[in-house]
């Protein structure tokens, strides 16, 4: 019943442009327009209350469903919420997978920064066809390089949690805007989920001089609550764009098969595909700081980050 909510709360969005059209257009019936074309306006009018009535008709059937969801169908078939996850992780082995693209005056400090760690069993970065010394300062800070040919993000994200050789991967950039001390927070809440994601929402926790402005946090927010809508008692979300997680080997290598994502939309869409197959997802604050180096992603550019959320919006509708 998530997704007539989701839809439910587009159609309402829908309905703000409309009711500002339907203002206008009885102004300009009544007060600005001369009696000769006041017929055809009063056509068009008729037109848009009648568009108007079916967003309306179809919110309202929405809300009903969402309320039948939420009231009716616990009484029936009992509580929704499902019980604690308790599964210990006390001798679990823990590796990091970092990837990265043209990295290079990051890629040291990050495969430093997360080598400070104890107890980690495997740090691999794969490199996704970086043109410049990425690979080799990895390998001289370190850390395992893998090379991924296919390009972009989630082929490369995929490969990050599928080489570490771990019971528990932790999934994160070589561009240094994750601080590897957020590790201890993901672990902490392992024992409960199948998979804990990072939230860059928290302002305590924000640098303000990250790409992460007020334009994308809010995009990131919106969308996340459409997937919480979607998959209604299952998962609380407010950032779909960060890559910084934590996931049980086991539980990737059963999503693995249904992850088809190989572009800048995969942190959204590995959600969706573990809450598809029930798995446990949880969400915790996590630090966010100005990267090193130049964004290959969206950065702070407005149009690339309209057209990564409009390709996130279809993919939560319609996947």
């Amino acid at each position: 019943m998530g997704r007539p909510l989701m839809f439910g709360a587009l159609i309402g969005l829908a309905a703000i442009p409309l009711a500002i059209v339907e203002a206008k257009l009885w102004l300009y019936k009544n007060y600005w327009v001369p009696a000769s074309q006041t017929a055809q306006l009063a056509q068009l009018s008729q037109y848009f209350d009648q568009l108007f009535l079916l967003i309306v008709a179809m919110l309202s059937l929405a809300i009903i469903l969402c309320l039948i969801d939420l009231l009716i169908r616990p009484l029936l078939f009992g509580s929704r919420h499902r019980k604690i996850r308790h599964d210990p992780i006390e001798g679990k082995r823990i590796g990091i997978g970092l990837t990265a693209y043209n990295d290079e005056l990051s890629v040291g400090g990050a495969v430093a920064d997360f080598k400070k760690l104890s107890g980690i069993s495997d740090l691999v970065v794969i490199d996704n066809n970086s043109r410049d010394r990425t690979a080799e300062l990895a390998q001289k800070a370190g850390a395992r390089v893998v090379q991924e040919k296919k390009q972009g993000y989630g082929y490369a994200c995929m490969r990050a949690m599928s080489e570490p050789k771990c019971d528990i991967v932790i999934l994160s950039e070589a561009d240094q805007t994750f601080s590897a001390s957020d590790v201890k927070k993901l672990i902490a809440y392992m024992e409960n989920a199948d998979m804990v994601v990072g939230t860059r929402t928290t302002e305590e926790l924000l640098d303000q001089s990250s790409q992460l402005d007020w334009f994308l946090n809010w995009g990131n927010q919106f969308l996340a609550k459409l997937i919480q809508l979607r998959y209604w008692g299952k998962v609380r979300l407010t950032d779909v764009g960060c890559t910084y997680r934590a996931i049980r080997k086991d539980a990737f290598l059963k999503i693995q098969p249904q992850l088809k994502v190989g572009g800048s939309h995969f942190s959204p869409h590995m959600v969706m595909v573990a809450l598809e197959n029930d798995l446990k997802v949880i969400e915790v604050p996590i630090t966010f700081r100005e990267r090193v180096g130049q964004s290959k992603a969206i950065g702070r550019n407005k149009i690339k980050a309209i057209k990564l959320g409009l390709q996130m919006l279809w993919m939560e509708i319609f996947s």
